[in-house]
Order: structure tokens, then sequence, then C-alpha cells
């Protein structure tokens, strides 16, 4: 991954959530917030040599580190994991 690469829209299958804001951070990289601009946390595309997966994380304390939500085949399910 190049930390270079121009930001593009989460490839998602069905529509963004309502209420839910994704923003283009980098070319790997999207923040997810609610309508009102709570950051709920990122979600990464990270690749293996198994293939691609979605990283959800929420930042903790003050930004101090990031926690790892769960690691998902869709981008759609990675977003939802952090609305909860």
């Amino acid at each position: 991954m190049d930390i270079l690469e121009r930001p593009a829209p989460l490839p998602l299958r069905g529509a963004t959530p309502r209420g839910i804001e994704i923003v283009p951070r980098r070319g790997a990289l999207w923040r997810v917030a609610r309508a009102d601009g709570l950051v709920l946390g990122y979600v990464e595309r990270v690749s293996d040599e198994l293939g691609a997966f979605y990283r959800s994380k929420r930042l903790v304390g003050r930004a101090e580190r990031f926690d790892v939500i769960g690691e998902f085949g869709a981008p759609d399910d990675a977003v939802e994991a952090l609305r909860y």
C-alpha cells in the first residue's frame, strides 16, 4: 500500500448507511462518521497472500492508539461494525 495513492470512494455493495458519512483519507483508508460529525472509526483495506479484506478500527483515548474491531470480507460489514 502506498500512502501517496489517491483517495477513492469505499467500494460498498449497497448504499451508504443512513446517517453515516464515509470520507476517503488516502488510498486504502476511510473515515466513518455520523452525520453530526462524530467520528466512529476507520475502515482500512488490507491485502495479504490470501487476498484483500477490510479492517474496522477505533481510536482509543486521545488518539494514542487504535483498537481493531474486526476484519471483514466486505467493506459494508466493516462499516456496520463501527455503527454499534
